[in-house]
This record gives structure tokens, C-alpha cells and sequence, in this order.
């Protein structure tokens, strides 16, 4: 009888053993996924010119909560030489002088619902804009969530600030609407995809609105190349200071970038 009683207990913790071995272990919480990148441009001979760049993203996920950190910046300057009055004269400007970031919170409701709040700010000298400042509340839902391919959409209230050149100061409600697209169409390539568009509230036809487009490779581990353009709108661009009557700078300015990208966790 205690023979038995003996044997029927090792089976049992056989048994437990077996499936406790078999049982799927539980995900560790993810780290923070970030990635660093540097563009750089030089030219040299009757013509300068010399353009840098840099990239930092970073996002951990853990739980329902997901948290966004970007910021990008860039700098250029050329130099060109001409004659005037018979004198050979060399002219250096600015050409480039931007620099931005973002944070974004995203609580997730359901596997696709999300609600959350983004705070960004951008300067740009060129066009005229020492600061411009965007809060909003989100509110988003992926229309696509697959292991290779995702488009998530969103949408929220929020309020814009804007100080352009000239003292020129803006602030108004806004309503933000954005997407995020991403798809890895080979096993170390993937193309990418942001957008927003920012309207006043009470006058639509005053807006920001920003995109992104990009490709971006592996070559070695922690190492890719990404090509990406982006471009910014404002309707109502600022205008150059001490022009009467007024004249306004262009409304859209775009960026083509290459560059390496550093990638770790």
C-alpha cells in the first residue's frame, strides 16, 4: 500500500515536472530599443559646402504602456566665390539650421486601441521659425498589425505655439491627424513612413503639416544605411524681416538624407 502511495506521488511529480518544462517562459519586459544616426556632406573646389546631420530614437515597451523618445537636428553652411568690380570675392552663408524632437506616451486599450498625449518642438532659422511648440492628446487605432507590416491612425485635440521671425507670435487650438507606417519587405530591409497634419480649429486653411518617407537596410550588426526624405508645410510661412510690402519665405521645405544608423538595445 505505501508502495503504491510512493509510486503514485513520483508520477505526480513526474508529471508536474514534465509540464512545467513544457510551459512557455514567461517575455521578459523589453529594453529600451534605440537608434543613432549621422549624415554627412562635403564639397570642396570653386564651390564649399559642408552639411551635417544627427538622429536619436529610442522606445520601450512594457506592459500596455509605450513610450516614444525622437530628436533630429541639422547644420550646413556654403561658400561661393564670385567677382565684383574686378575683385574676386567669396560669399558664406547658412544654409541649413534646423534642429526638433518629440516624446509620446501611448496607453493601449485593446491590441489595436490606444489612447496617449505627444509633445513636440521644432526651431528653423531658414524659415524663419524660432520655435514652434505642438501638445496634443491622441487617441489611435492600427489598421494593420502584423509581425512585418503595421499602419496605425490617429487623432487628437491639442494647441500649437509659434514665435516666427520678426516677433511674429501664433497660438492657437489645434486638432492633430497622423499616421505611422512601417513594412519589412526583407528579412534586414524595412521602408517607413510618418504624417501630420495640424490644422487651426477655428481656420483650417492655417496649418502645419509634416511627413516622412524612408528605407533603411542592414549591414552589419548594430549597423544600417537609411535613406529618408522628409518634408515640412506651413501655409502661412513667415516672411523676411525688413521687406515692405512683406515677402514670405516658401511654404514647403523638404530634406533628402542618407546616412549610417547605429542600432542597440
Amino acid at each position: 500500500m505505501a508502495q503504491n502511495a510512493v509510486s503514485t506521488a513520483t508520477a505526480a511529480d513526474a508529471a508536474a515536472a514534465a509540464a512545467a518544462a513544457s510551459a512557455p517562459l514567461p517575455e521578459k519586459p523589453k529594453g529600451w530599443e534605440t537608434s543613432i544616426g549621422l549624415t554627412l556632406g562635403l564639397v570642396g573646389g570653386n564651390s564649399e559646402s559642408f552639411n551635417v546631420g544627427g538622429t536619436f530614437q529610442t522606445k520601450k515597451e512594457w506592459g500596455k504602456h509605450q513610450l516614444q523618445i525622437g530628436a533630429d537636428g541639422a547644420y550646413g553652411n556654403s561658400t561661393t566665390k564670385s567677382v565684383v568690380d574686378g575683385d574676386l570675392i567669396e560669399v558664406e552663408q547658412t544654409s541649413v539650421n534646423n534642429y526638433g524632437a518629440f516624446l509620446q506616451y501611448n496607453y493601449f486599450l485593446t491590441d489595436r486601441w490606444y489612447v496617449g498625449a505627444r509633445g513636440e518642438g521644432r526651431h528653423d532659422a531658414i524659415a524663419g521659425v524660432d520655435y514652434r511648440i505642438t501638445a496634443t492628446a491622441n487617441a489611435g487605432y492600427y489598421l494593420i498589425k502584423k509581425s512585418n507590416l503595421t499602419l496605425a491612425v490617429e487623432a487628437g485635440p491639442g494647441y500649437l505655439w509659434e514665435e516666427l521671425d520678426g516677433g511674429v507670435y501664433n497660438d492657437y487650438a489645434t486638432i492633430r491627424f497622423g499616421d505611422n507606417f512601417e513594412w519589412k519587405f526583407a528579412e534586414k530591409s524595412r521602408l517607413f513612413q510618418t504624417f501630420e497634419f495640424l490644422p487651426q480649429v477655428s481656420d483650417w486653411g492655417n496649418f502645419v503639416m509634416n511627413s516622412s518617407v524612408g528605407v533603411e537596410t542592414d549591414i552589419a550588426k548594430g549597423l544600417a544605411l537609411q535613406v529618408v526624405f522628409r518634408d515640412f508645410y506651413r501655409s502661412e510661412p513667415a516672411a523676411w524681416s525688413g521687406t515692405d510690402p512683406l515677402i514670405y519665405r516658401d511654404k514647403n521645405d523638404y530634406q533628402l538624407l542618407a546616412g549610417i544608423i547605429y542600432k542597440f538595445q
